[in-house]
């Protein structure tokens, strides 16, 4: 399964509304001619353009679909275990990182959660593309944007953009290093892919001080854009009638004059809401509702350790406007 090949028979797509899914949503655009259809807020609501039949034909970019003939670009632990990772990949429709590596929420030693992949989507698509000949452009990723928000000035750059994406620059210089050095290596082995490397080239400009001052400017950042999250999300991208947001608009404007690419966006969405819940899961857990028919989507988001509710999940998905 390659991504030329696929975007040839279905452009369609559909991504987050976070940083990771404009960012993955430009990139498509630029090199394969996707087209955006709709938008997932990773939880309770899918809006999908009017001309989308059926919110099961395109194919998601950072959410992963349960059902098996979805296709679905993404890179969260979604194997419970080594059985289930087995079933999932047996679907071949399903492209992921943690696949590709044989990461699970439950495993031993270099197949645990611990291990799991760190970083965006964007940054894994750009590894995809490499492998089929395209070098993603990212342009100079020190080009700077100045913004005000409370009446101060303060300036972020085109790399705080790209790599705040799933967190992937404070995670490299964070408690995490060895495992995002690790997979840093496994993105681009030979140091040879301009698009890895040049953002590996800004990450160790910095240390995990500048690190963490990035990711305080770029909340502050997408603050002043009106975003809902420190991460550059939209809780909701429409109004109750299906319209686009202005700040949603203005948002992609921005993000795409600083990144140097374009995206086109539907202004019009039907609107489908789940039943979003988020539990708790470990070893010995029963997790039969993975085999369950109206399971959307799902995601392990904390490792089985983790005291925090850590499998989040979207039931019965249905069409209400």
């Amino acid at each position: 399964m390659t991504l030329k090949g696929l975007f040839s028979e279905n452009p369609n797509i559909i991504i987050n509304t976070d940083i990771d899914g404009f960012l993955s949503g430009m990139l498509l655009q630029k090199y394969y001619g996707c087209k955006v259809v709709g938008f997932s807020n990773s939880r309770e609501t899918v809006w999908v353009s009017s001309e989308v039949k059926s919110i099961y034909d395109p194919i998601y970019i950072d959410l992963y679909v349960n059902r098996p003939d979805v296709v679905c670009i993404e890179q969260h632990i979604i194997a419970f275990d080594r059985k289930h990772h087995e079933k999932i990949k047996a679907t071949c429709s399903k492209m992921n990182p943690n696949l590709d590596r044989e990461r699970t929420f439950l495993g031993d030693m270099q197949s645990d959660y611990y291990h799991k992949y760190p970083f965006g989507t964007c940054h894994y698509l750009a590894y995809l593309m490499a492998k089929e000949g395209i070098n993603v452009d990212f342009g100079n990723l020190s080009t700077k944007y100045a913004f005000i928000i409370k009446g101060k000035k303060h300036v972020t750059t085109a790399g705080q953009v790209l790599l705040r994406a799933d967190d992937a620059l404070y995670s490299t210089q964070g408690p995490y290093r060895d495992n995002a050095l690790d997979w840093w290596h496994w993105l681009d082995p030979s140091k040879k892919t301009p698009a890895i490397q040049c953002m590996v080239q800004y990450i160790n400009s910095l240390d995990i001080k500048r690190a963490d001052e990035c990711k305080r400017i770029i909340g502050y950042f997408f603050k002043a854009l009106g975003c809902d999250g420190i991460d550059g999300a939209f809780k909701d991208i429409t109004d109750d009638q299906g319209n686009m947001l202005v700040k949603v608009n203005n948002y992609n404007s921005v993000i795409c004059r600083i990144m140097g690419m374009d995206l086109t966006l539907p202004q019009k969405y039907k609107i489908y809401k789940g039943d979003y819940n988020i539990d708790h899961r470990c070893a010995g857990s029963n997790m039969s509702i993975l085999n369950s028919e109206n399971l959307f989507s799902y995601a392990f988001v904390f490792s089985p350790k983790s005291q925090k509710p850590n499998f989040s999940y979207t039931l019965d998905t249905k069409l209400v406007k």
